[in-house]
């Protein structure tokens, strides 16, 4: 029972196709960690899902929903 090279060749491309089709691009993992923010949200204190974001775009995030919260957005 021989597999064609072209099956072997053509599963490989589709599964690392599904790989990469699961991981969140950095702009979907941004606009999670935007709405994940509450006030409980501090700079140590930060939701799961901003684990992934830089400091300096997460010290952003959270600066302007400190402003949005205090109704200066």
């Amino acid at each position: 029972m021989r597999i064609p090279l072209g099956v072997i060749v053509l599963a490989v491309v589709l599964l690392i196709a599904a790989f990469a089709s699961n991981v969140p691009s950095e702009a979907e993992t941004e606009a999670a960690c935007r709405r994940a923010l509450d006030n409980t949200s501090t700079w140590t204190s930060r939701p799961d899902i901003c684990q992934d974001v830089p400091p300096e775009t997460y010290r952003t995030f959270l600066l302007m929903y400190e402003l949005r919260e205090e109704g200066l957005d």
